[in-house]
């Protein structure tokens, strides 16, 4: 009987619940802000998800590649402030239709966001 009893107790105090915190990916403190000529600011971040609450979607917008990928994303930047927004998401390099992973990118498109 005290066998049982025992054992009993020992399984109901293995059998305690146990909370583990999840590991949460802390956001940046401040997004990425990128200066573009004409006193515009285009955020950057990294999804659509990542926007602030209340921001107002525009569309994609889309440039040619350029020389550098640095002039490419200064001329996406400044196509996101020509389009009336102030923030863009999602970045993605677009290839010509039927060109293999091989080939390079011939345009930028990233979704334009207004954040209030």
């Amino acid at each position: 009987m005290r066998l049982t009893l025992a054992l009993v107790l020992s399984l109901v105090a293995a059998g305690c619940r146990t909370e583990i915190a999840p590991f949460l990916k802390k956001p940046d403190p401040k997004p990425r802000v990128r200066l573009v000529d004409q006193g515009c600011e285009a955020t950057d971040y990294p999804a659509g998800t990542d926007v602030p609450a209340g921001a107002q979607n525009i569309g994609w917008v889309k440039v040619d590649r350029k020389e550098t990928d640095d002039a490419t994303f200064a001329a996406l930047r400044e196509a996101v402030c020509k389009a009336g927004g102030n923030a863009f998401s999602q970045m993605r390099w677009i290839r010509a239709p039927g060109a293999s992973v091989a080939d390079p990118p011939i345009e930028l498109e990233a979704n334009a966001w207004v954040v209030p």
